[in-house]
């Protein structure tokens, strides 16, 4: 599989995310609907490792070998949950979440970003790795 198409398959899913995203403000999923953040933080993160490992492909680091996809799996699984620790950050500072009593919220949400970031690397792995 060539690299564009990793990056056209990227793009499909971050439209997909955008327009359930849209729909869910449009109609209060997020706060109707207590497991529809849980979804949308793990295809986040997902939609998220398959950016980093594109990114990391286009400037020449591959996970050809088992101890560069150790290495390609944890810094894909840090950057996710890195931009996810920023995320509940900005959900803090504008008033979203509250640090004392969502916690549990906060901690679930960088769990299940972590879990997509763990399928989008497997999928990597599996799927298109193989076809580069």
């Amino acid at each position: 599989m060539k690299k564009h198409s990793m990056l056209a398959q990227i793009g499909l899913l971050s439209i997909l995310f955008a327009v359930i995203h849209k729909l869910a403000l449009d109609f209060s999923f997020y706060w109707t609907t207590g497991w529809f953040d849980i979804v949308m933080h793990g295809f986040g993160g997902l939609i998220g490792s398959l950016l980093v490992i594109y990114i990391l492909q286009r400037i020449g680091i591959s996970g050809q070998t088992l101890s560069r996809r150790i290495i390609l799996f944890l810094f894909v699984c840090i950057s996710v949950l890195a931009v996810g620790s920023i995320w509940e950050l900005w959900e803090i500072f504008v008033g979203f979440t509250d640090p004392f009593t969502d916690i549990g919220d906060t901690i679930l949400d960088l769990i299940m970003d972590t879990i997509g970031a763990i399928i989008g690397f497997i999928y990597y792995d599996k799927k298109i790795r193989a076809k580069i």
